[in-house]
């Protein structure tokens, strides 16, 4: 079973804490915790190792900041949100990525995803199914019966593991290169059609009975795999 990323949530709001953990529990690749305070918080960073941190900055006093600090200093992802009318507990230079209040969930979650895809890391493979597996580290995809292997470009490996992590929600083609590319919401390009249709042509060589579904419909994209 494919092991999931650890992702820690920060919110004193009970109602928005329960919300950004369903939302991200939901992807399927990730296991969200959530506290309320600020002792739960620290108890958790000791007894787990966590990939990302989400919090409310308006909720974060010093102690927390140094501990943000050197969980940064870690490698490990940071997102801070906050409200632009209440002044910020924290000093306003911890180097992270911030959202402005009110935000959309997808919006939080592309950024997420957006910062895991800017540093894929050495870990579990990822079976897309039984017999096909998915190496993001070394960009390649293999069948484990045929031998098979089809090895990916930077660009497609970003792309299929955004798609796969995000597999459960639909995503705008903005969205896509932005978190992708990098690419402003106003440029006008084909460049996904294109990785999408050569990354369908390598799914096809590496199993042609796979089914590969990714739907793009009112400008939205989703993936999914079946046997």
């Amino acid at each position: 079973m494919e092991e999931k990323i650890n992702i820690l949530i920060y919110e004193k709001d009970v109602k928005l804490n329960n919300i950004l953990k369903e939302q991200i529990s939901e992807l399927g690749v990730y296991e969200a915790y959530a506290t309320t305070n600020q002792k739960q918080l620290l108890e958790l960073l000791e007894q787990l190792k966590f990939k990302a941190l989400i919090l409310n900055l308006n909720d974060v006093d010093l102690n927390i900041q140094y501990i943000v600090r050197n969980y940064k200093i870690k490698k490990n992802f940071i997102i801070g949100y906050y409200e632009p009318n209440i002044p910020l507990l924290s000093h306003n230079d911890l180097n992270i990525r911030k959202l402005k209040k009110p935000f959309k969930i997808i919006n939080l979650l592309i950024n997420l995803q957006k910062l895991l895809n800017s540093n894929i890391v050495e870990k579990d493979d990822i079976f897309l199914i039984s017999d096909v597996k998915y190496i993001p580290f070394k960009k390649i995809l293999f069948n484990l019966k045929t031998n098979e292997k089809e090895y990916l470009t930077e660009k497609e490996n970003k792309l299929l593991f955004h798609l796969y992590t995000n597999k459960n929600i639909e995503i705008a083609k903005n969205d896509l290169l932005s978190a992708v590319w990098g690419l402003s919401e106003n440029i006008n390009t084909h460049t996904l059609e294109t990785h999408i249709y050569r990354l369908k042509q390598k799914l096809n060589k590496i199993e042609p009975n796979l089914s590969f579904l990714l739907s793009s419909y009112n400008g939205l994209y989703s993936i999914n795999f079946k046997n």
